[in-house]
């Protein structure tokens, strides 16, 4: 699933390249993918619409529209977004302009294609077709749940070792977790977690009620380290995450330890094990974080 540097790498993108573009028409396959209003209704209030401004808050992507329009985006495990052009034939859009966009098969499942003025389209790619894309009003905005539970942005002021100390001094679990609770931090999911534990040597079922202060700031320093260099290499594309231009990101030619089980630990003589933690895969080294 893309998490915070994947999504905030197609922040950056779509800003540069389609902020002040108006929405002139919409085209889907598969209607359910727009989940809080009927696809004819989201159609008629989409349509005319200027793209104010782009934002990512925890792993969604939020589009500021005019008239006080709100479109939000849930990637969820598949979803990416697309700039390019696609014919449709037999209700399914296919890719024109040679390139990624066309040639790799991780961008050939789009569903849902943005006609946006200056020639331009944007598209919505989804394998899996777990995204979820809703339109709201900025009042109805207000309401959404699922925003308002999120927990703080790791990369913001706001979240200091104090901030990060409280956060942990109320839990009881394993500290791997804890990293992956949107409710509690926004944007780290399970590529980034293994990757943060193994540079702060903390083994991910660490309970949370053990770590020391000492163990706590390498946890907090490596936080910010890890999701930074994630952010310069422009994500992880071991599996469907892409560009808006269609080409891979980079992470996983820097990765520590997420994708190595097996392969020797960059930092000892160890082997990186490969363990499930919660129902989701984890990566890290049984010398380094005992």
């Amino acid at each position: 699933m893309p998490e915070l540097p994947e999504v905030q790498t197609i922040v950056n993108e779509l800003n540069l390249k389609i902020k002040g573009n108006v929405i002139n028409n919409v085209w889907t396959s598969k209607e359910n993918l727009i989940r809080n209003i009927s696809f004819d209704k989201f159609k008629k209030e989409i349509k005319g619409k200027k793209i104010l401004n782009i934002q990512r808050r925890a792993k969604y992507i939020i589009f500021e529209l005019s008239d006080n329009y709100i479109l939000l985006v849930h990637l969820k495990m598949t979803g990416h977004f697309l700039l390019g052009k696609w014919n449709i034939e037999g209700g399914k859009a296919n890719p024109i302009i040679e390139g990624p966009i066309k040639t790799d098969s991780y961008n050939q499942h789009v569903h849902i294609i943005f006609y946006l003025d200056q020639e331009k389209e944007l598209g919505f790619s989804d394998v899996r077709q777990f995204g979820k894309i809703e339109l709201y009003t900025k009042e109805e905005f207000k309401n959404v749940k699922e925003i308002n539970k999120l927990g703080v942005e790791p990369l913001t002021k706001e979240f200091t070792f104090d901030c990060f100390k409280s956060i942990i001094k109320n839990t009881k679990t394993n500290i791997k977790k804890l990293l992956m609770d949107q409710e509690k931090i926004a944007g780290i999911g399970n590529v980034y977690a293994s990757e943060i534990l193994f540079l702060a040597k903390i083994n991910p079922l660490r309970n949370t009620k053990t770590l020391n202060e000492l163990e706590l700031k390498n946890i907090y320093d490596a936080i910010k380290i890890i999701l930074n260099k994630a952010l310069k290499f422009q994500g992880n594309s071991i599996s469907d995450y892409r560009k808006v231009d269609g080409k891979k990101g980079d992470y996983q030619n820097h990765a520590l330890v997420y994708g190595k089980r097996g392969e020797n630990c960059p930092n000892c003589e160890g082997k990186i094990k490969y363990v499930k933690i919660n129902q989701r895969g984890t990566f890290y080294c049984p010398l380094c974080q005992k």
